[in-house]
């Protein structure tokens, strides 16, 4: 249960971490210049410069502009140059056709804002979001400027979120937001007032507006200056942590290292000295526990030959086998018998052939890979009976713990802006992560079976097959099977294990067993091949609107 719930934690922290857009057209936007020219009716004549730089091919770009109530866009147009661009519009989305490949181009949007003004008594303010939280693609640099209708002298003007603090008054009253590098899913509103004498043709709203705006620039103040001194508390606490972080990773680390060291360093080598190990594992879970832990088709059918070496399965051909007993302590082998006799063959007897027919019945495809998963599970429950590995719960919830609050730092200082240390805690987090999950040390017994059939691995690569004839036909079924389950390419004439099987097939067919290794996993990668579904998908990348705003993207 608690290498499962581990399991499951690193598995949904990877999907957290995964991007939603993995097949999005790939492009940077490497400039964005907006310039809103007012007039005196209190509308708005925009016009936008995007520098875009392309990796793939491409079809066009993305700008979604969601109008505030009480306003509506239009005359939208887009040119790159002096050509005028395609535009098909749906709804607040307007796509603008462009193809090429792998390049970096300059397009020019314009577009109307009617009633883009809203005047008051003492004031008439512009007030727009040109994008909002749910822009999906970051602005590398841009800027914003809003122009009056004629020369303004008494001008306020204010930046929300990532506009806050970037604006600059030109002489004329121009308002220039420059905001530089905007990361995507940021905020970023404007606002400037201008006397309301300048529009004249607006409709005059009750009420005044200034005062609204200079409550606001006093809340932002006050925020601004918490958000430093929370930020300086922040460095603070990190400036700390940090060695402590770095201290504990590598202790766990060299902790670990260290036991592995001297564990390797107790091994008696003298143990590893016979051939062929001892009949400590089955098969399955010796390829399991030294080689992979998923199970493929040439571990299937090595499965397969061990239970004909127990006496389970009688093989009466090279293509059907027989069941003679379902005794057996082991669940895996129970599961794997139940398959191949009941789901597939006739409930005593199966074919090879009847193992690739009903896999390509597309209905049979789930029980399949169901029974499959019970199996490769099993096995690995095999290897926990057999407490080949240590238990260190201690050490590893210890490395969950140091997980948890790393994180929490790594939220902590992200939260203000500590971008650096942010990286730093996250990295440590998902560093003891990695160590919980997958620090298992070997117990002595472990290490000892590991060893030996790693190095009969070794020895099957340099011996010839004519050195294994001295072996008893159980202790080269053993080895054969292993050999066989251990392949994780398709077998083909030149393999080692053929050779193997040819060394000893006369003596083998004399004991009822018959050895055509390219038949016998040949089926069964055949059947993997049936029944793997298979999977596709696209994405498209566009701009984040809420009740207002916008954003830019690309198809």
């Amino acid at each position: 249960m608690e290498r499962k719930m581990l399991a499951f934690f690193s598995v949904f922290t990877l999907l957290l971490l995964m991007p939603a857009e993995v097949f999005a057209v790939d492009f940077d936007i490497n400039k964005a210049a907006i310039q809103a020219k007012l007039d005196r009716d209190g509308n708005a004549f925009v016009t936008e410069r995007y520098i875009y730089e392309f990796d793939g091919d491409f079809n066009g770009i993305t700008r979604q502009i969601n109008p505030k109530a009480g306003t509506a866009i239009t005359g939208f147009s887009a040119s790159e140059g002096s050509k005028k661009l395609n535009v098909e519009q749906y709804l607040d989305l307007y796509k603008i056709h462009r193809t090429g490949g792998s390049e970096k181009i300059t397009i020019q949007l314009s577009y109307t804002i009617l009633n883009a003004v809203e005047k008051y008594e003492d004031g008439a303010q512009f007030f727009w979001p040109f994008f909002d939280g749910r822009n999906t693609k970051a602005y590398e640099d841009l800027s914003i400027t809003v122009s009056p209708p004629a020369a303004a002298q008494e001008v306020e003007y204010l930046g929300y979120k990532e506009a806050y603090g970037t604006a600059l008054l030109a002489k004329d009253g121009s308002v220039t937001f420059t905001l530089g590098d905007v990361p995507a899913g940021a905020n970023g509103d404007i606002r400037v007032v201008y006397a309301p004498e300048l529009f004249p043709a607006a409709a005059l709203m009750p009420g005044t507006i200034k005062n609204d705006l200079i409550n606001d620039r006093s809340r932002l103040a006050i925020q601004q200056t918490a958000f430093e001194k929370n930020q300086q508390t922040a460095n603070t606490v990190s400036s700390t942590a940090l060695p402590v972080a770095a201290f504990t990773l590598a202790s766990l680390f060299g902790i670990a290292f260290w036991k592995r060291r001297r564990g390797m360093q107790d091994f008696n080598a003298r143990d590893t000295e016979a051939l062929v190990p001892a009949d400590e594992l089955s098969i399955p879970a010796a390829i399991y526990f030294t080689k992979s832990r998923f199970l493929g088709p040439n571990a299937l059918a090595a499965a397969l030959v061990e239970l004909v070496r127990k006496g389970l399965v009688r093989q009466q051909g090279e293509d059907q086998y027989e069941l003679v007993s379902r005794k057996t302590e082991l669940q895996h082998e129970s599961t794997l018998m139940k398959l191949l006799f009941e789901q597939i063959g006739d409930g005593t007897q199966f074919r090879l052939s009847d193992v690739e027919s009903y896999t390509k019945n597309k209905t049979n495809h789930i029980p399949y890979h169901d029974s499959l998963g019970d199996w490769n599970e099993q096995v690995a429950q095999e290897i926990k009976q057999k407490n080949l590995y240590e238990k260190q719960p201690g050490i590893r919830w210890l490395s969950v713990g140091l997980c948890t609050l790393f994180a929490a730092l790594a939220f902590y200082t992200g939260n203000f802006a500590l971008y650096m240390e942010m990286a730093f805690f996250g990295f440590a987090a998902m560093a003891a992560l990695f160590f919980a999950v997958f620090y298992m040390p070997l117990t002595a017994r472990g290490r000892r079976i590991k060893a030996q059939w790693k190095r009969l691995g070794k020895t099957l690569k340099k011996m010839p097959a004519e050195h294994w004839e001295p072996l008893s036909q159980d202790e080269w079924m053993r080895v054969y099977a292993f050999k066989l389950g251990s392949e994780t390419t398709p077998i083909n004439k030149s393999s080692a294990v053929l050779a193997l099987s040819d060394n000893r097939a006369n003596q083998l067919d004399q004991d009822g067993f018959y050895l055509n290794t390219l038949l016998l996993t040949g089926i069964f990668i055949a059947v993997s091949s049936n029944s793997m579904a298979e999977a596709s998908g696209s994405t498209f990348a566009d701009g984040g609107v809420g009740d207002s705003g916008g954003g830019s993207g690309a198809f």
